[in-house]
């Protein structure tokens, strides 16, 4: 009777199951029909099926999961250890290790882990993914003997995914690139062509001078030239972007293309006095087979590079023979390897990005448009080499280029062609590059008002210089900050014109320097900065730094004019000083007056001490009261503060806080406010210093 229940519920339980049950069958054919049918869908699913016991011993498991284990079936996974796992594997028993902590886990809560992404495996160099659902395996009394899990291999996705965040970034990267370079085009366009208008206007109003109309045609003509080659930069990298450059292969002198480009560069090393040297492995053939136009481009971008970025030194090239895989293939190798700034480490691979600059071109610190590079790599992949950067900022960088040649059947020089060196190569030789003094075109008038004109572009100083000197002004020509500060040392300046970007240092530290400069004067020079590249935090850089304002290049003459009126009065203009033109005198800390007052030399120190904390405070304080435009609080700080400079001899931050305070309480905030305020921080700034220097 037991025995016919039991026939009958297994009965019930296939046709459940499969959906077949015969009606005359033993209890062993039904069990047999069941655990083959379970072992059938188990062996069947494409993804990794498993159970452990609580010892993490698998109990059971697919085909698939005993392939991927390098096992024949499912039936050989039974007892294996994790241990056991991985030698069959032929894997790190660590690369299965995220799976156990996992497994133990859910044991342990009782909790599943559910579409969990593993840490992925590696497999003799490859990754694969895997996405794991786990849960307690129990018994009947409810108990967690194991834990069962399915691990569905998401590798393909997964690249995929990765490959999409790759796309993304380099999107991004190329949109960064593109924003970088319309905002240098904005400097490298406007510079030559202001200089072409100013030429042009100069010969209109000079047209009766043969003299002056044919030395700024001269001009003229290199500004166009400087434009044309711009542009020509421009559309070379689009050639090149777009593979317009056909491969050549033809028979070629290394050793002479290369001396060629050690010839063209050894005037600019010299002149930078650097040390350009060249070591060629004997073991080269004298001629070869290849791309030489592209070698020869790849080799004169990489040395021009170095020695743009290198200020002392030396720049040394070196090409030897890499062991070769047939008799008539030889890979070259060219290291180029300088003492120059260096690269940081997570630049490094975006200097290869077409129109990508580290510094813009509007800082005028080094010329180009950023295409080089991106032409070095795009011509070593066109010729199946590669090419590697090691740098370290600060120690210089070395750039490693391998280029896959053949040796010719033929050993001479039959059908050799010479190779022009690349005219629209990023600048290698400035012809405008010779030293510069300071200079003045002009002779000096007591009459005349004094400028101090700092720019480094030749053609920019003279269209400037000519608008100047027809307002009545005596320029000196600083082509640089170095020679601006020796200039403002030995001769008392009525007015700075500052371009921002200069070649040794950039003009919002020059002007923070020529205010350090004159913290003890009884009086300051205007400065105006002048730029063709400007945004609302750059200005305010510029503000801080000590400038009273800065413009947009170029100068002209009616702009001239206005800086001048407002910058440089007439002095035999008789007016009652506003509470805006009174200029601020006197040293920035009057020792003989504060100690007239104090007497005792501790009192000083202590009374400086107690300045000195309470400028911290206001320098802290001011910029927030600034930012929200709370003048009122800054009137009250300003009007607080006066008592005590005025005590402590700071002359100069007294009449500072008197100027804010007395034109706040009159007029009110208006434009000229900020004017006022930045006068307030720059003299707080420089008492603070000076106090601090004294106390010590």
């Amino acid at each position: 009777m037991k025995e016919e229940k039991a026939i009958e519920y297994l009965r019930a339980l296939t046709l459940k199951i499969t959906g077949l049950a015969p009606e005359k069958a033993s209890i062993k054919d039904y069990i047999d029909d069941i655990v083959y049918y379970f072992t059938n869908i188990l062996h069947s699913m494409p993804n990794n099926v498993y159970w452990l016991d609580r010892n993490c011993v698998l109990r059971g498991g697919n085909d698939e999961l005993a392939h991927k284990l390098n096992l024949k079936s499912g039936f050989d996974l039974e007892g294996l250890t994790y241990e056991q796992m991985a030698q069959a594997a032929k894997l790190p028993t660590k690369e299965f290790e995220p799976y156990r902590i996992t497994e133990l886990a859910v044991m342990k809560t009782g909790t599943p882990s559910v579409a969990k992404e593993e840490p992925p495996i590696t497999d003799h160099g490859n990754m694969f993914y895997y996405l794991s659902n786990k849960t307690p395996l129990k018994n009947k009394a409810g108990e967690i003997i194991g834990v069962v899990g399915i691990s569905t291999d998401i590798t393909k996705l997964k690249k995929t995914q990765l490959d999409l965040d790759i796309a993304l970034k380099n999107a991004e990267a190329a949109n960064e690139a593109k924003t970088e370079f319309l905002e240098n085009m904005r400097h490298d366009i406007r510079t030559p062509l202001s200089g072409i208008v100013g030429c042009a206007r100069i010969i209109k109003a000079e047209a009766n001078d043969p003299k002056k109309v044919s030395e700024y045609s001269e001009d003229l003509i290199q500004s166009s030239e400087a434009l044309l080659n711009f542009l020509n930069k421009i559309l070379e990298g689009i050639k090149v972007a777009n593979g317009e450059i056909p491969l050549i292969k033809k028979k070629f002198d290394l050793k002479k293309t290369i001396q060629a480009i050690i010839d063209l560069n050894k005037s600019l090393a010299a002149k930078k006095k650097l040390d350009l040297t060249l070591e060629i492995d004997e073991k080269i053939p004298p001629y070869l087979m290849g791309d030489p136009v592209r070698l020869q481009r790849i080799i004169l971008e990489l040395v021009a590079n170095a020695l743009r970025f290198t200020q002392r030194g030396s720049v040394d090239i070196q090409i030897k023979k890499l062991k070769k895989k047939t008799n008539q293939q030889a890979i070259i190798e060219i290291t180029v390897k300088d003492t120059g700034i260096g690269i940081p480490l997570d630049k490094q691979e975006m200097i290869f990005t077409a129109f990508t600059r580290l510094t813009p071109s509007y800082k005028g610190i080094y010329k180009g448009i950023g295409l080089g590079l991106s032409i070095v790599r795009q011509f070593i992949n066109d010729i199946g080499g590669e090419i590697y950067v090691e740098s370290k900022v600060k120690k210089g960088t070395t750039f490693t280029c391998r280029i896959p040649l053949q040796v010719p059947l033929v050993m001479d020089n039959v059908g050799i062609e010479e190779i022009s060196l690349a005219a629209g190569s990023e600048s290698y030789l400035d012809k405008n590059s010779s030293k510069l003094e300071v200079k003045s075109n002009y002779d000096l008038d007591p009459n005349q008002k004094r400028i101090l004109l700092v720019e480094d572009d030749k053609l920019a100083a003279k269209i400037a210089q000519s608008i100047l000197a027809e307002l009545d002004c005596s320029i000196d020509v600083a082509p640089n900050a170095k020679t601006a500060l020796e200039s403002i040392q030995n001769k008392d300046y009525q007015l700075i014109l500052m371009d921002i970007g200069l070649p040794d240092m950039d003009g919002i530290a020059l002007a923070h320097r020529i205010r350090l400069q004159q913290w003890q004067r009884t009086d300051t020079t205007p400065i105006v900065g002048l730029t063709a590249h400007i945004d609302v935090e750059n200005r305010q850089r510029c503000l801080d730094a000590g400038m009273n304002t800065v413009i947009l290049k170029p100068l002209n003459k009616e702009m001239a004019r206005e800086l001048l009126k407002t910058f440089v009065p007439d002095t035999n203009v008789n007016q009652i000083p506003s509470t805006m033109s009174r200029p601020i005198t006197g040293a920035v800390l009057d020792m003989d007056a504060m100690k007239n007052i104090l007497k005792d030399e501790e009192l000083i120190k202590d009374c400086l001490h107690l300045m000195v904390l309470g400028l911290k405070k206001d320098l802290v304080e001011l910029p927030r009261l600034h930012q929200s435009a709370n003048w009122q609080a800054i009137r009250e700080i300003a009007h607080k503060r006066q008592g005590g400079a005025s005590y402590c001899g700071a002359k100069r931050l007294e009449q500072a806080c008197k100027q804010i305070d007395d034109y706040i309480r009159e007029n009110g905030p208006n434009g000229q406010t900020n004017t006022l305020y930045r006068q307030l921080i720059q003299e707080m700034e420089a008492a603070k210093a000076v106090c601090e220097d004294y106390i010590k």
